[in-house]
């Protein structure tokens, strides 16, 4: 690696320190990662480290974990940060990951700094954490995004699957101030299921929420969930 270093050949040696990360064991890339950081090329170890991020999840969560315990924190650091990216069908499969190499904390700062993507990429983020089995995460994941503007709360609801939606609403009902939800409530009308989600997590508790109802009512907005639409083939 040095002689590449030494050579110019950047494209390779980059490449060389990638693939080290993805086929070494944990302890094997730490131990390598710190020979590098004592002796090696310019920025060699930070390279190594973050390559671990293109592996398994496993991997990745291991590699994290033994970089911390042989002391190595900038190698440690520039991987966590290069997880940030981490491809999002595996995001579960991550998380898990990092509970079991004993890095929860880790987990939990993830979801934070995934709190503040674009609604699109968020949607997909809980998407995949509801459709992955934690639905604690995205539901944690959610509520940091209650403070957005209510269009983006409106079209962030309407990209959900169920029942990300109504736990959604279920914390804006009692986050957000009269005035905001029912801006809210105004985008959500046009879509019936949403409107209905809203207005369940209002009226559960009335007293709480009177203001609300009352201001709903001002703008001319429905507080009572609508009856079902009755089969053609029904009594009339």
């Amino acid at each position: 690696m040095s002689a590449l270093h030494r050579q110019g050949a950047a494209h390779a040696y980059t490449a060389l320190l990638e693939e080290a990360a993805t086929l070494l064991l944990p302890q094997d890339t730490a131990h390598l990662t710190g020979l590098l950081a004592r002796g090696g090329p310019p920025d060699a170890s930070l390279l190594l480290a973050r390559g671990a991020a293109r592996s398994t999840p496993a991997q990745a969560a291991g590699t994290l974990a033994e970089l911390r315990q042989a002391g190595l924190a900038a190698e440690a650091a520039e991987l966590f940060h290069a997880l940030w990216s981490y491809p999002v069908a595996a995001l579960p499969a991550l998380l898990a990951a990092l509970e079991r190499a004993g890095q929860h904390a880790d987990g939990a700062t993830l979801l934070w700094e995934w709190g503040s993507a674009p609604t699109a990429e968020l949607a997909a983020l809980a998407t995949a954490l509801e459709r992955g089995g934690r639905s604690g995460d995205a539901r944690a994941l959610l509520r940091q995004a209650a403070g957005r503007p209510t269009a983006d709360l409106a079209a962030l609801a309407g990209s959900l699957p169920a029942p990300l939606p109504a736990a959604l609403l279920h914390d804006l009902a009692a986050l957000r101030p009269p005035d905001e939800l029912v801006g809210l409530a105004a985008a959500l009308e046009p879509h019936r299921e949403l409107y209905g989600a809203l207005l369940a997590a209002l009226t559960a508790d009335e007293v709480r929420h009177r203001s609300t109802l009352a201001a709903l009512r001002t703008a001319g907005l429905p507080t009572t969930q609508a009856a079902p639409p009755r089969s053609r083939w029904g009594r009339r």
